[in-house]
C-alpha cells in the first residue's frame, strides 16, 4: 500500500489513514508512506507512525511523482493507493485486489465515501467529484471502467511500470501546481491502450471514508476545483485524443445536466431551498468546468489530438 504526504496539517489525518491499514484483514505486505517535499515532516514520522511503516522521501516533486516513488521500492505484485487524508474499511484490501483474479485486469478502483468535517450544506452527490469522492452517475456495480480514482486504487506494477507511472505534468503540487488535476485520466488512458478497454475495473465493495474539510464546501474552493478540472482535462484531451473524455461528456449530458433540472423543478415547484442551491451549485459547477476547459485551448493555443 503507498500512501502519499506533504503537508503537517494533515499529520492527525495521516495516522488514522496508517493505522486503518494496519488493521486491514487481511493484513497489508507492506505500508509505504510517501513524503512529498517536506524533509521536516519526514524526520518526525518514525516516532509517529507504527514501526513497520516503510517511509521514503519521494524522488520528484507532486503527487505523481510521489506515488510513482512508492511504485518503484514496492516488493509486491499489486500495489494499493489511498489518500493520506481517507480511513479504509477494513475489508478494503480484499476488496481492492478481487478484481485481479480476472487475469487481464491491471487496474481497480473503489468506492470513496465523505467523512464531512461539518456537513453538506450545498454540494449536489453529482459534484462529489470536486471534494474526491464517487458521485452519483459513476457505475455502481462491478464493471469496466474508464478511469479509477486514486484515493481508492490499485494496480499490477508492472503495468504501471510499462506505461512510465502516473505521468508527472499530471496531478496536484505538480508542475502546474495550482490549476491541475486528473493524473488517474491520463494514466488510465495509457493503460487502456497498452491492456485493452476492459483491463480496469470498478470495485464497489473496496471501501474508504475520505475526509473533507469545511474549507472544501465553500465557493472558493469550489470553483477553483472546477478551474482546475477543466485545465487539466483539456491537456488530457490535447495528449489523448477526444476519446479519452468520453465519459466526461456522457456524465454532463446524462447525469448533471438531468440533475440540475431535478433541483431546479424542485426549487420552483416544491419550493425546496436546499434542492434551488444545488441546481445553482450543479450549473456554476459545469459551467466554470466548460469554460476554463474552452478557455486553455483558446487561451494557449492548444490544438486537440484527433485520436
Amino acid at each position: 500500500m503507498v500512501v502519499c504526504t506533504h503537508t503537517d496539517r494533515r499529520l492527525g489525518l495521516l495516522r488514522e489513514c496508517v493505522d486503518s491499514l494496519f488493521a486491514a484483514e487481511p493484513a497489508p505486505h507492506e505500508v509505504i508512506v510517501v513524503v512529498d517535499d517536506n524533509p521536516g515532516l519526514l524526520a518526525r514520522l518514525p516516532a509517529l507512525l507504527p514501526a513497520d511503516t516503510k517511509l521514503l522521501a519521494s524522488t520528484g516533486k507532486g503527487v505523481s511523482a510521489a506515488r510513482n516513488t512508492g511504485v518503484e521500492h514496492a516488493s509486491g505484485e499489486l500495489v494499493a493507493f489511498i489518500d493520506d487524508d481517507a480511513v479504509a474499511d477494513p475489508k478494503w484490501l480484499a476488496e481492492i485486489a478481487r478484481p485481479f483474479e480476472k487475469p487481464d485486469t491491471v487496474a481497480a478502483g473503489g468506492r470513496i465515501v465523505p467523512r464531512w468535517e461539518a456537513g453538506n450544506p450545498r454540494l449536489p452527490d453529482e459534484l462529489f467529484w470536486v471534494v474526491g469522492c464517487t458521485y452519483a452517475g459513476h457505475p455502481t456495480t462491478p464493471q469496466p471502467v474508464t478511469r479509477p480514482i486514486a484515493c481508492n486504487m490499485a494496480a499490477r506494477r508492472d503495468a504501471l511500470r510499462a506505461v512510465g507511472g502516473f505521468p508527472h505534468d499530471f496531478g496536484p503540487s505538480g508542475p502546474s501546481a495550482k490549476n491541475h488535476s486528473n493524473e488517474e485520466i491520463a494514466l488510465a488512458v495509457a493503460l487502456r491502450r497498452r491492456f485493452g478497454p476492459e483491463s480496469i475495473w470498478y470495485a464497489p465493495d473496496a471501501l474508504v471514508h475520505h475526509f473533507v474539510p469545511a474549507s472544501r464546501v465553500g465557493w472558493r474552493y469550489l470553483w477553483t476545483r472546477c478551474v482546475a478540472e477543466g485545465i487539466s482535462k483539456a491537456d488530457v484531451h490535447v495528449r489523448y485524443g477526444p476519446a479519452a473524455m468520453g465519459f466526461d461528456q456522457s456524465y454532463a449530458r446524462h447525469t448533471l445536466i438531468p440533475a440540475i433540472v431535478r433541483y431546479a423543478r424542485q426549487g420552483v415547484v416544491k419550493r425546496d431551498r436546499a434542492a434551488g442551491v444545488r441546481a445553482l451549485v450543479g450549473a456554476g459547477g459545469l459551467l466554470v468546468t466548460a469554460g476554463a476547459y474552452g478557455g486553455r485551448f483558446v487561451a494557449s493555443g492548444l490544438r486537440p489530438a484527433s485520436t
